[in-house]
């Protein structure tokens, strides 16, 4: 049994529940490219699924993620074992609960990127849950197509994504709302922004420019964001109290036990913010080069 459990499985049929979205529309080509037959479906062409699950090998639901275990639920009956059921959830747990729930094999997939021409260079997490034989075909069908996996449990990829997704939008988000409760004249901000505060108000803009019910349900469905999250809250109440009365050491002692635990990676991270902050430099004044 356990021989048959792993035998190595190269599906023929894939299905994607949702894929006429962003995500689908990256996958699909990819997945015609290696010769498989790929159907997509939703509700209103296919009620129930039932069509796309009983044809495909590979089952993979694309939803927005409050929708993704009802989903799931919806079409539990119809898997079978020999089927692999994955999702392209920004958040694991409760998707891979789900998927656990059915009879069919289970992975996990999170591609950590948006809609794009080409992913390759782009990471992506995987949750093999229960994989069976299909461990190896996802992961070199990802790895062919240029795209960096990583695969840890569900319960590990949540834990990092509330740093990855839910801290650094939480950040961005409140960032770009007190602007808007000062009313901060952006121009003006704009005008005496270097290129390394260029690249800040890039990547602020890039995040408030997505789908707000994406962002919004990835800081609610996430629940390991919560702690996360309180303990900014806590220690921006600390640096806050500090500043307020003047406390120079007590800024100075978290600046630098925060640097200290970043340790040999600040290195890594400075030459490589170096590079973005060339290439801003070089988009802001046609090419020229300036003093950072």
């Amino acid at each position: 049994m356990a021989q048959a459990e792993t035998k190595p499985q190269a599906p023929h049929a894939i299905g994607l529940i949702g894929g006429e979205g962003q995500m689908g529309r990256v996958f699909r080509p990819l997945f015609e490219s290696d010769g498989h037959r790929v159907r997509v479906s939703g509700p209103s062409d296919d009620p129930g699924y039932g069509g796309l699950v009983e044809s495909s090998d590979v089952i993979i639901v694309t939803v927005p993620i409050h929708q993704t275990v009802s989903v799931i639920e919806r079409i539990s009956p119809l898997l079978r074992p020999e089927q692999l059921l994955s999702d392209f959830t920004s958040v694991k747990g409760e998707a891979v609960a789900a998927m656990l729930a059915t009879r069919a094999r289970v992975i996990g997939c999170h591609p950590i990127f948006g809609p794009m021409p080409d992913p390759a260079g782009q990471n992506v997490v995987l949750c093999p849950a229960r994989p069976g034989g299909f461990l190896d075909w996802f992961r070199g069908f990802l790895t062919r197509h240029g795209m960096k996996v990583v695969e840890m449990s569900a319960e590990s990829h949540d834990r990092a994504m509330a740093f990855i997704q839910g801290l650094t939008h939480f950040i961005n988000i409140t960032f770009a709302r007190t602007l808007q409760t000062r009313q901060a004249n952006l121009e003006e901000i704009l005008k005496v922004c270097s290129p390394v505060y260029q690249v800040l108000f890039s990547i602020l803009c890039r995040i408030l420019s997505g789908d707000a019910h994406l962002y919004g349900q990835i800081q609610i469905s996430n629940r390991d964001n919560l702690p996360v999250l309180a303990d900014f809250l806590r220690n921006s109440e600390e640096l806050l109290e500090a500043i307020d009365n003047s406390d120079a050491e007590a800024v100075y002692r978290m600046f630098n036990e925060s640097a200290e635990y970043l340790g040999d990676y600040k290195a890594v991270a400075r030459k490589n913010s170096d590079f973005l902050i060339d290439r801003m430099t070089e988009f802001l004044t046609g090419g020229r080069p300036t003093e950072r």
